[in-house]
């Protein structure tokens, strides 16, 4: 194959750019991002698989795009699901609980490809998105904390780890429960597992 240019790609048109983005983002997810090739890329868009570079200089672009997209989206959702400051803590942690469910599961194919395959983004890519996680789990645990300021720093993270992760992982697998069901009962959860009391340890 001969090698794609080195020059910016064009963005053609945005529709079939996007046809390309989310058919790769389906077959990382299902396969596995170094399973995939440019030219199972193409076939699942309906596309030549060298048509992909007029819209992404590589496989690795197509990669860092969708896990820079979906970290900006849910830190979109989070922001927003904090604006409101005459709320209760209690509510705005429901909000964001809530939030972070739905952005997380309506872009189920982004989360997956940053759980399953954030290992394949080069260190200057994966460094300052290492870096966005942690900012909004610390948004997390200080939520948390004002609502249960019986909790330690230590404690609310590793809630707040858990919490995160147990959302994560929904995307990773198909799910036959209704959309809207699967984000109630993830929510219900989530909330459940951050208000649960911190076990003490026997002496």
């Amino acid at each position: 194959m001969t090698p794609p240019s080195t020059q910016a790609p064009r963005r053609g048109r945005p529709s079939r750019r996007a046809e390309i983005f989310s058919a790769a983002l389906r077959l990382f997810r299902e396969r596995g991002f170094h399973a995939t090739s440019i030219n199972d890329i193409g076939a699942e868009a309906g596309v030549a698989g060298t048509a992909i570079y007029s819209h992404f200089r590589t496989k690795q672009q197509v990669l860092e795009e969708a896990i820079r997209e979906g970290a900006g989206r849910i830190r979109s959702g989070m922001t927003a699901a904090l604006s409101d400051k005459e709320r209760s803590a209690e509510a705005a942690l429901e909000d964001l609980v809530r939030a972070y469910v739905e952005v997380v599961l309506d872009n189920a194919d982004m989360n997956a490809c940053y759980v399953l395959e954030a290992r394949n983004l080069d260190p200057d890519v994966r460094g300052p998105l290492v870096r966005g996680e942690r900012g909004l789990r610390d948004v997390w645990r200080r939520q948390l904390m004002a609502v249960r300021p019986e909790l330690s720093a230590d404690q609310a993270r590793t809630m707040v780890q858990m919490a995160i992760f147990a959302v994560v992982a929904l995307c990773v697998h198909r799910h036959r429960i209704e959309h809207e069901q699967l984000v109630e009962q993830a929510t219900s959860f989530v909330l459940g597992a951050l208000r649960s009391p911190v076990p003490t340890t026997p002496h």
